[in-house]
C-alpha cells in the first residue's frame, strides 16, 4: 500500500491543509521529465500563507499551485500534468485549461463540483485535446474518507447534499470517514505527528479487514 512519490507529496498537501482546518486538498503539477515544480493546497479557510489568493474563495489546491507559473518560464507546459487528490471544479478545471496544461490526473472524482465532463461537452475545451485520468479506487477511497472526516468537522447547512452526491459512486469512503471522525482518529493523527504515509495505510488497511 505505498504511494508513490507525486501522490505522497500530493496527499501530504492536502494532510497539511486539513491539519489547518482547511478543505483538504492538494495538488502538484508536474513537468515532462516527471518533476514536482509547483505545489498547492487549498487555503480558503487558512491564513497563514503571503499566497495572494489566500482566504479567499480562489484559494482551491489547484489555483494556488498554477498561479506560481509564469508562462514565458514553462514553454513546455503543455506537456506538464497536474495532478490532484479531487476532481477540479469548474475554476480550476477551467484555468487548467486557459493555462495551457494539456495533461490531468486526479485521485477522487467530485460528484458535487467535479467539471471535468467539460472536457467531452465543450467544443472549445475539446479541441485542446486534454488527457484525463482518474486513478483507482483506493486513492478515490482514502481522499473521500479524509474529506468526509473534514465535511463533518464543519458540520455546515449542505453537508448532507455533500455527502450525498459522494455517496452514489464511494459509500465506503463516506461511511468510514463518518466513523473515524467519531473515534477521533484524525485528531489523534495530528496529536501523534503522524506522516500521511503511515495514515493512508491504517486507513487502508482498516478498509481491507472489515
Amino acid at each position: 500500500m505505498d504511494l508513490d512519490n507525486i501522490w505522497q507529496e500530493a496527499f501530504s498537501l492536502a494532510w497539511e491543509s486539513f491539519k489547518r482546518n482547511t478543505i483538504p486538498i492538494g495538488a502538484v503539477i508536474v513537468n515532462e521529465e516527471g518533476n514536482i515544480i509547483s505545489r498547492g493546497r487549498n487555503r480558503i479557510f487558512d491564513y497563514s500563507s503571503n499566497n495572494p489568493l489566500v482566504g479567499s474563495n480562489m484559494a482551491h489546491a489547484e489555483m494556488t499551485a498554477m498561479i506560481n507559473l509564469k508562462e514565458k518560464e514553462h514553454p513546455n507546459i503543455k506537456k506538464y500534468t497536474l495532478y490532484t487528490t479531487m476532481e477540479p471544479c469548474p475554476m480550476c478545471f477551467g484555468t487548467m485549461v486557459m493555462m495551457g496544461i494539456r495533461n490531468l490526473r486526479y485521485a477522487a472524482r467530485d460528484g458535487f463540483a467535479g467539471a471535468t465532463e467539460l472536457n467531452y461537452n465543450m467544443n472549445y475545451i475539446r479541441s485542446k485535446k486534454i488527457f484525463i485520468h482518474k486513478e483507482d479506487d483506493e486513492l478515490e477511497l482514502f481522499h473521500i474518507c479524509l474529506q468526509s472526516a473534514y465535511e463533518y468537522s464543519r458540520n455546515h447547512m449542505r453537508l448532507e447534499e455533500v455527502l450525498n452526491s459522494w455517496r452514489t459512486y464511494c459509500r465506503e469512503g463516506v461511511l468510514m470517514g463518518k466513523q473515524l471522525y467519531d473515534e477521533g482518529y484524525f485528531l489523534e493523527a495530528i496529536k501523534q505527528r503522524k506522516e500521511i504515509e503511515q495514515i493512508y495505510d491504517e486507513v487502508i488497511l482498516r478498509f481491507n479487514n472489515i
